[in-house]
Parts: C-alpha cells; structure tokens; sequence
C-alpha cells in the first residue's frame, strides 16, 4: 500500500501541480515536491560536473568556499576536484535532494535541508551558486534575497547563476544586471544553457 506522503509528493510532482505549488505553496508543500521530483527520477541532473560551469565555479573560488544553494543532487561537485576548495556546503528544501548530494559529503562537504529564502549563512563565502534555481523563488524576492546573501560573500566574491535558458529567464536577468555589477554574462557553449556572474560591489 502506497504511504500517504508519498502519494502526496506523486500529486504535488505532477506538471500542473508543480507549478502552482512552487509559485504558491508553503515551504512544507514545496518541499514535498520537490522530493516527489527527485524519487521519480525527473530531477536527477548529472551534467553540472561536465562542460564547464566546474571551470568557472573553480576560477572563481580560489580553492576557497562554495555555497550551493538549491544544490539538488549536487553534480557540480562531480567537476571539482577534492583539493579545489576549502569548504562546500550544499542547500535544499528537499529531503531526498540532500539525501541524493549527501554521498559527495565529506570533512570539507556538508549539506543543510533549509529554505533558500530563510538561510542564515554560517560563513563567508567566495561563490555563492545557484545553478536552476534561483528561478524557485518569487519574482519580487529574488534581488532582496542576493542582496541579503551578498552581506555573506567575502571581498572579491561572486555570485554565480545559471538558467535552463535565457530567453524564458530574461526578466530575472535584467533585474540581475540592474541591481549588481556583472562580470560575465553568457551563454554556456554548445548548450541553451545561460550563465551570468556578478556581485555587489
């Protein structure tokens, strides 16, 4: 017999459902979601630890320390090496995505089931990525939530995000490219793939 919340996850996962309830639901129903995503297999993302988004994260940290945030199963850390920072910590609202990360944890590698949007940052930290998911949080809370997040970057420190593509995301990022100073701001090659760096200064 099919337990209650995972019939639930299966629902809140559904396409329509997904949507509503990522525009408009709680972060208890959001999480749930996202989970039902992740056990069906739909989310199980593999292609950040190729190509080369690990190349820019890397160039930009220094060996220094990451910050995921909605870090999924976390295959960014499948491109960096292990002497290439100092600390990692990934964030997720969803059990199962830090379930998935967690066999990348390590002494250096940690994980935290958290809300994006609610997240005291431990530390300073030289990247802060968001690779698709900054577009999970609420239109109108985006640039206060990087503004909030860059107190955490230390001098010299970059946000980077990347969009599935930057056709559907162009409203996030113009509001990106108004409110911060911009660095880098493409396309990834050979893929739809869009990436923007920038920070507060």
């Amino acid at each position: 017999m099919t337990e209650p919340n995972q019939f639930l996850r299966k629902l809140l996962a559904a396409k329509g459902v997904h949507y509503l309830v990522r525009r408009f639901g709680s972060a208890k129903l959001r999480s749930l979601a996202f989970d039902g995503k992740y056990e069906s297999g739909e989310w199980n993302f593999h292609g950040d630890g190729k190509g080369e988004l690990p190349k820019v994260v890397c160039g930009y940290l220094r060996k220094g320390d990451l910050l995921v945030m909605g870090c999924g199963g976390a295959s960014i850390l499948d491109g960096v090496e292990p002497g290439g920072l100092n600390s990692a910590l990934g964030v997720d609202l969803s059990p199962e995505a830090i379930r998935l990360s967690s066999r990348f944890a390590s002494d250096r590698v940690s994980f935290a089931i958290s809300d994006m949007e609610t997240f005291e940052c431990p530390r300073l930290y030289d990247v802060i990525l968001f690779s698709e998911s900054l577009y999970y949080v609420n239109s109108t809370r985006q640039v206060p939530l990087l503004k909030r997040l860059a107190k955490s970057l230390k001098p010299g420190g970059v946000f980077i995000v990347t969009f599935a593509e930057a056709r559907r995301y162009r409203d996030i990022l113009e509001r990106i490219r108004s409110a911060f100073k911009v660095l880098d701001d493409r396309n990834l090659p050979q893929s739809s793939r869009y990436l923007i760096v920038f920070n507060a200064s």
